[in-house]
């Protein structure tokens, strides 16, 4: 009896497997302290929506240009509409009621996964079995696709979802996917809307018979674009104009300090040979980002119509942007602007060329660059998701094992134990998830106060920081080491502004202002702080 498995069997297994190992690594990265500040965002949008006040987060206000640079401190009352302009994230707030600080890494993990079963039901309609499943194992193997799986929760991870849906109704006529799946698309968040545009183009150039639907989207994806960074959140804050475009298209801005998408835009289109520059610069990393997205795929995006269709504006985006994030960094979310057009547009391509899968010389290269692919992307430690196995650093090693990292974890969960669930609270960067289910949480060391709605100053009533996560990676990662300098210096400035020490545990250090005074306690900080600076 033959035991090999039926093509529709290797997809279910392949989405089951990444599924399973998936939701083990966020949990893991979770609870072992790998997550930092930007899932803890997100958790407290979705949490305060609970609350009747939804998108508001003082974590994502320490991050407006009022604070940034404007010298103002976190406020409660901060909508991050302003920053990213992301209705469809309401859709999640009854699950995070349910499951609390687990819901985002395990639902991000359930969307790529969906996402990767609805390109396999768009690829068996028009592909033979073997060659719809090898597409569909590609997109559970591509770097691309795991490793932003495998990070912080982020709102595109609804994207891959939405525009197979979206596809599979316009390739099956079917007004009842098309309808919502279009309306969802660009208010996933404020560029998703170019995604569309990518799509009515390709509706355009091979349906014309569709012209009408074709322009309906893509005027509907533009003109939401256009709609959202020009009106619509400029009227919750001036972050967009103010940090946003600078930071990601400051090289075009000639030196002006703020800019609309708009003026962006205009500005970059008078000056030809800087965006020619940007479209290939760095090299190096553009040709490492373009061969990372195309190498599971046997590189057939790259000859493929379809695929430059769908995900030419996205890509193209990406490529003239910079930023502290880097754009073109295959392990973080904006690979998911390009993901989906790079698969539907490479199934799409594979109709017209079917003949050539009857080669079994192609199958094992395929599916030797599908391994390796997986490969690279172990090697990568995408997001720290493997630290318990992979160093994050070899030179210095940064190193701790499972078991570790787990009795490490445990001492911090003691610690943040003493803290009521609706104190403030500034806490260092992997101690935020699991504070963020409060309206006021704001990063330490940045900032110790905040403002209440009516304008108050206010200091914080809980501190919560992680010398021994910090000292770890201070030798190795400057922006760590900078923040462990900045903790040591506040530490001592701390007890004159009412603060005491209530727990020290491991290297986890909690202080309530105008707590109790605990000897025991300040005696364990005080040997902590002389064993840090004998080195």
């Amino acid at each position: 009896m033959n035991q090999r498995l039926s093509p529709e069997q290797r997809v279910w297994l392949a989405a089951g497997v990444f599924t399973v190992v998936g939701c083990a690594l966020q949990w893991w990265r979770l609870h072992s302290l790998t997550a930092t500040m930007d899932q803890g965002i997100l958790f407290q949008v979705l949490w305060n929506g609970l609350s009747g006040h939804p998108f508001e987060s003082t974590l994502s206000s320490q991050l407006s240009t009022n604070v940034v640079h404007g010298g103002e401190l976190p406020a409660l009352g901060y909508h991050r509409l302003g920053q990213h302009f992301t209705p469809s994230l309401a859709l999640w707030i009854p699950l995070v009621a349910l499951l609390g600080k687990w819901a985002l890494p395990l639902l991000q993990v359930a969307l790529i996964a969906a996402a990767g079963l609805v390109l396999h039901r768009i690829a068996r309609r028009r592909l033979e079995p073997d060659l719809a499943a090898m597409l569909t194992l590609a997109f559970f193997g591509a770097n691309a696709v795991i490793g932003p799986a495998l990070g912080n929760f982020t709102d595109l991870s609804q994207l891959p979802l939405c525009v197979f849906v979206l596809l599979l109704g316009l390739l099956e006529r079917r007004l009842a996917l098309i309808v919502p799946a279009a309306l969802l698309l660009p208010l996933i968040r404020e560029d998703t809307g170019v995604v569309l545009v990518g799509i009515g183009l390709w509706l355009l150039v091979r349906q014309r018979s569709r012209w009408p639907l074709a322009l309906a989207l893509i005027a509907w994806g533009g003109g939401w674009v256009v709609l959202v960074t020009n009106v619509l959140m400029p009227l919750f804050s001036q972050d967009n104009s103010r940090r946003f475009m600078v930071e990601n298209f400051g090289q075009y801005l000639q030196g002006q300090e703020q800019a609309s998408s708009l003026e962006t835009a205009a500005l970059a289109l008078r000056q030809p040979l800087v965006l020619l520059q940007e479209l290939f610069n760095p090299p190096r990393e553009t040709l490492l980002y373009l061969a990372g997205q195309g190498l599971p795929l046997l590189f057939i995006p790259w000859i493929a119509l379809d695929s430059w269709l769908l995900m030419g504006l996205p890509l193209l985006g990406l490529l003239l942007a910079q930023g502290s994030n880097n754009p073109l960094s295959i392990n973080i979310r904006y690979s998911y602007l390009v993901v989906p057009g790079l698969f539907a547009g490479s199934a799409l391509w594979w109709e017209r060329h079917q003949a050539l899968f009857g080669s079994r010389r192609l199958r094992r290269v395929w599916a030797g660059c599908i391994a390796l692919s997986l490969l690279f992307t172990l090697g990568s430690n995408p997001n720290r998701s493997l630290s318990w196995l992979i160093p994050d650093s070899l030179q210095p090693l940064v190193y701790s094992s499972p078991l570790r990292q787990w009795q490490h974890a445990r001492h911090a969960y003691t610690a943040l134990a003493l803290i009521p669930p609706k104190a403030s609270v500034a806490a260092s960067n992997q101690l935020i998830p699991h504070l963020a289910a409060r309206p006021v949480l704001v990063r330490f060391p940045d900032h110790v106060t905040y403002q209440t709605r009516s304008g108050e100053v206010m200091p914080v009533e809980w501190i919560a920081l992680d010398l021994n996560q910090q000292l770890r990676y201070a030798e190795a990662f400057p922006q760590e080491q900078k923040a462990l300098k900045r903790s040591l210096r506040l530490l001592k400035t701390l007890p004159s502004e009412g603060y005491r020490v209530q727990a020290v545990s491991d290297g986890v250090v909690v202080l309530q202002r105008n707590g109790a005074v605990d000897g025991s306690a300040e005696q364990q900080l005080n040997r902590l702080l002389r064993k840090i600076k004998q080195g």
